[in-house]
């Protein structure tokens, strides 16, 4: 029942009803989804400003709701994609491998929550914002993305919050996080801060739903099926890459493998991205697809009950990869590409140093990476880190030094426009070069501008 405040009434029955009803309106909250460009900039200044990440950015399909009384903007709701892996949420659905890759996106996570409110000015707020979302986040996700939303997901940092506003709106609490976080797509660092995990199931029976061999009719349409992952290579390519890999080191102990051949290992890796799997989490799936005749050619391990032979999983291929010598397995790799490739000689060479993304998260210096790149077959044919306290003019050297460049015509960016790296290309390389002058280059930049508008016949043949 609405008890309106005690005021003087009208004795007009309609006029009565009508100012209940303003006053009713006057004080309801509501979620709004946000759609124009000028409330997203706002949304985003906002989060960064009022929520303790401080990052606006989300992950995957996400949709962003503001939450409005009489008008003004008193809390921001943010929604992304749910996470690749989650154990204590996975158990809990009763998921497969394959299940999660086939509905893992019926499922979203609240990612961010804000009251733009004063603490306790608003007693049961957030949990009636809450409430007021799902009923409609459902319906959302279908017109934005042309699927529904069965479950959805949030994480609660116990040291800053108790999830009292989750517990208030019924989320079921599963368990926690173990302190892994996701940087990049194939990126997981250890940030030793474990989340409470809360889920909220939007339609009846969604744990069957998304576990199900086989969905309900209704959400049937709405599975993905993986694509089909075809092996790349052929039986003579497949020896040829484990001959080439032979060379390589096993970092690891010996004790407790599973995997002894770590060849074998590489080449599963090395062929998963030759058949466009660029993540990890891709190459862990395409290493799952690999059939019994496929793991045989690359001299996978067998099981000693059951005699069949055994793909590697994610986690293992990740730890192998991580512990190698990455020069050495970046020479054997362009080698091994290298010499399967009708011409072997370079027509043209693209030299660039790049920061390796989320490097520097790991021990706070970032690594350089020195590449030299084959343009017209896309490989590098070489590629080295560059020492800390230098930058690649001097390195230069380095990269090129053994490559033979008789006749190649090598591009480089304004950094790299330099007399001596000019003078090391033609008369040690023997090769020609493309270097882009700016400003960096005072003298040189007024002279080449003046060219423009001098007569023909200014450059030498």
């Amino acid at each position: 029942m609405i008890c309106p405040a005690q005021t003087k009434r009208t004795s007009k029955p309609e006029d009565l009803v009508t100012e209940i009803l303003r006053e009713a309106t006057a004080k309801a909250v509501t979620v709004e989804l946000v759609q124009s460009l000028e409330e997203e900039t706002r949304w985003n200044k906002l989060i960064r400003k009022h929520h303790y990440l401080k990052e606006h950015r989300m992950v995957g399909e996400s949709l962003r709701y503001v939450i409005k009384k009489n008008g003004e903007w008193i809390g921001l709701l943010g929604w992304s994609s749910a996470a690749f892996h989650l154990r204590p949420r996975d158990a809990w659905i009763g998921w497969t491998d394959a299940q999660r890759q086939a509905a893992r996106h019926l499922v979203a996570c609240n990612a961010r929550f804000a009251l733009l409110t004063p603490k306790g000015h608003s007693p049961n707020l957030a949990s009636h914002c809450l409430s007021l979302n799902l009923q409609r986040l459902s319906a959302d996700w279908l017109e934005q993305y042309g699927h529904p939303i069965a479950l959805v997901e949030t994480y609660v940092d116990p040291k800053r919050f108790e999830g009292t506003c989750y517990r208030a709106a019924n989320w079921i609490e599963i368990g926690v996080t173990k302190g892994w976080g996701r940087s990049r797509l194939d990126f997981y660092q250890l940030h030793q801060q474990p989340k409470a995990i809360f889920l909220y199931p939007l339609v009846r029976n969604a744990r069957h739903i998304l576990s199900a061999p086989s969905m309900p009719a209704a959400w049937a349409p709405y599975r993905r099926e993986p694509p089909a992952l075809e092996y790349p290579l052929s039986g003579k390519q497949t020896k040829s890459l484990l001959e080439a890999l032979r060379p390589l080191h096993d970092p690891r102990r010996n004790c407790g493998w599973r995997h002894r051949r770590v060849a074998s290992i590489v080449a599963i890796a090395a062929a998963a991205m030759i058949a466009g799997n660029n993540s990890l989490i891709d190459i862990g799936e395409f290493s799952q697809s690999l059939n019994q005749n496929q793991l045989r050619s690359l001299r996978a391990c067998r099981c000693r009950k059951t005699g069949k032979f055994l793909a590697p999983s994610e986690t293992t291929i990740r730890r192998v990869l991580q512990r190698l010598d990455p020069t050495e397995l970046d020479r054997l790799i362009n080698d091994w590409l290298r010499s399967h490739l009708k011409h072997a000689g370079i027509a043209a060479l693209a030299v660039d140093g790049k920061c390796a993304r989320t490097a520097a998260k790991i021990n706070g210096q970032g690594i350089q990476l020195f590449g030299a790149l084959d343009t017209h077959t896309q490989l590098f044919c070489r590629q080295i880190q560059i020492p800390a306290k230098t930058n690649e003019i001097p390195t230069l050297k380095d990269l090129l030094r053994d490559l033979d460049l008789r006749g190649t015509l090598v591009s480089a960016d304004a950094l790299n426009t330099q007399i001596a790296t000019a003078n090391h290309l033609v008369e040690e390389k023997q090769a020609d070069f493309l270097l882009v002058v700016k400003a960096n280059q005072p003298k040189l930049f007024d002279k080449l501008s003046r060219l423009s508008h001098a007569p023909e016949g200014v450059f030498f043949p």
